[in-house]
């Protein structure tokens, strides 16, 4: 591997680069898009004097390369992925080859269909407080790569992994495998939630009997892993004590290993709303746990984290009227765990993008929780329709963003909560999820 062809010129693809050209390759970038955000990293490839092209690929030069590394959002039925499969030009993406880069590091692997940035951020910022040299990242926003280029070669990695990064992986080998919790999402990629879940399994694939599985109890697809992965199987739960990992009880987190239990801390130290973050925080302190964290690190982190922006985000209180940006709801499960974290009459904006998801349990969960439905974007009259199919008629269409927090300012009285958590990816209106709660937070600001 000497030449390499990279795909993709964005964040990704440039570190990738970057990374390699310190490590002593030759990277090529190529990019099929030309706009404003391919443009910003491109000058950082011509600070590095690395070559590039943008708006195209160059299938004639191919043979020239020993190696490609994808960019996660290239799909590796892509007319590039195809042409370099023809030539027989191996593929391997960002955080494979970052992986191979530093393969002493430990790696946290964190994948799930939801929480998996949150469940990221606080184990990365329990192992800041550790005595540990470690880095977190990866699908988080931060490629691996990037945090290679300054800091070569940490103890420990806390990566958010997604199943796009797991379709390109061949030696990646985490220390500990976290799996979360699955449904339905990505269907505009995927064939079917089974080829969903085949990606999101490769996490355990190169694990031995050394290495850790962390798995949600709760979930009965993921709980079930454990009969067939390799290595051995932790679990976390909200709803039971299982014989190995961590739990609830008494209202304390409690870690179980063999025939040791401990008390960690109050559950009520946590300061973030709903069920599911508080699975995400169990998550968060086995992984820790089982790397050698210590408790009172564990209790400091968790006591302070408050969680993620466009995650539950309260934006402010107008009128007695809590608005909370919940944008990076982008599949109907999360939208559900968001309306489950309420007491309160919620007025919720939804909408957006479609991922082909069915909405069919999302529609269910309005009655008796939601006040008014507001809909934006092209799933609109899909989710509508579900509503409909359901009972539910509380419904008001908004042709933007600001027209539906116009309409929720109106319908919502004092106590009520209005919820922008979208259930749908955000690229009919916007750049994406966090480019939408930015402009919601703006406008709700601007009330």
């Amino acid at each position: 591997m000497k030449n390499i062809f990279i795909v993709g010129a964005r964040k990704s693809g440039v570190y990738t680069a970057l990374l390699a050209k310190k490590k002593g390759f030759n990277p090529f970038v190529s990019e099929i898009s030309k706009n404003e955000e391919v443009e910003k990293f491109v000058k950082l490839l011509e600070s590095e004097k690395i070559p590039y092209e943008i708006g195209k690929h160059s299938f004639d030069k191919l043979d020239q390369f020993d190696t490609a590394v994808l960019s996660p959002g290239v799909p590796l039925n892509s007319d590039i992925a195809r042409a370099l499969k023809e030539k027989n030009i191996p593929i391997i993406g960002e955080m494979e080859f970052a992986y191979e880069m530093s393969p002493k590091t430990a790696i946290v692997s964190i994948t799930g269909t939801n929480g998996k940035s949150t469940t990221t951020t606080l184990t990365g910022l329990i192992f800041k407080k550790s005595r540990f040299n470690s880095v977190y990242g990866g699908n988080l926003g931060t490629p691996y790569s990037e945090l290679l280029v300054y800091n070569p070669e940490p103890d420990v990695a806390i990566l958010e992994t997604s199943c796009f990064q797991l379709e390109t992986i061949e030696k990646f080998h985490p220390k500990v495998a976290v799996f979360l919790n699955l449904t339905e999402d990505h269907l505009n990629r995927y064939k079917s939630v089974d080829e969903y879940f085949y990606y999101k399994r490769r996490i355990f694939e190169n694990q031995d009997s050394t290495d850790f599985a962390v798995l949600n109890y709760d979930d009965e697809r993921v709980g079930k892993l454990a009969d067939t992965i390799k290595s051995r199987p932790y679990f976390f739960s909200i709803k039971e004590m299982p014989q190995r990992g961590v739990f609830l009880k008494n209202e304390k987190v409690v870690f179980k290993d063999k025939n040791t239990e401990e008390e960690l801390f109050p559950i009520a130290i946590t300061r973030l709303r709903g069920e599911h973050n508080v699975q995400n925080v169990l998550a968060s302190v086995l992984s820790a746990k089982l790397m050698g964290a210590s408790n009172d690190v564990i209790d400091s982190a968790v006591s302070t984290f408050t969680g993620l922006p466009h995650r539950l985000e309260e934006v402010r209180k107008v009128n007695g009227v809590l608005y909370v940006n919940d944008s990076k709801a982008t599949t109907p499960d999360s939208v559900i765990k968001a309306l489950n974290s309420f007491s309160e009459n919620i007025v919720l904006i939804a909408g957006g993008s479609s991922k082909n998801n069915d909405f069919s349990e999302f529609a269910r969960h309005l009655n008796g929780k939601v006040r008014k439905l507001i809909l934006i974007g092209e799933t609109s009259a899909d989710i509508a329709n579900a509503a409909l199919d359901e009972g539910y008629s509380d419904i008001v269409f908004a042709s933007s963003l600001k027209e539906a927090v116009d309409i929720a300012q109106k319908v919502a009285k004092s106590g009520d909560v209005v919820l922008l958590s979208p259930g749908c990816a955000s690229f009919d209106m916007f750049k994406d999820f966090e480019d939408r709660g930015e402009k919601f937070k703006q406008i709700v600001n601007a009330l």
